[in-house]
């Protein structure tokens, strides 16, 4: 996917599928008013009462990105990064009810 970008005066092209995915996977699910349907339901993930792995949320991820056209091929260097810079673990704090990310 390329898309045609100004550059000063000029006319370029430029490879947008790190972007695009970015923004897809930082829209919650439903609220964007004009695409209800773009975005990750990160509610869900945050919200049930057992643990998700990595793995099954990376490829749920992958899945969104894949169903809005997005070449995961491109992209999977970057997600990859970020889950090896990051270790995801959303868990309930025993003291109280609040999400505590680890």
């Amino acid at each position: 996917m390329v898309d045609i970008v100004s550059i000063g005066n000029d006319l370029g092209l430029f490879d947008t599928q790190v972007p695009k995915a970015g923004n897809i996977l930082s829209v919650q699910l439903g609220t964007l008013a004009y695409a209800p349907e773009l975005g990750i339901d990160l509610r869900y993930f945050l919200s049930e009462t057992f643990i998700f792995q990595n793995e099954s949320f990376k490829a749920y991820l992958i899945q969104v990105l894949a169903n809005n056209s997005i070449n995961v091929a491109s992209v999977i260097d970057t997600l990859e990064n970020l889950f090896g810079k990051y270790t995801f673990n959303l868990t309930r704090s025993e003291s109280d009810s609040s999400l505590v990310a680890r």
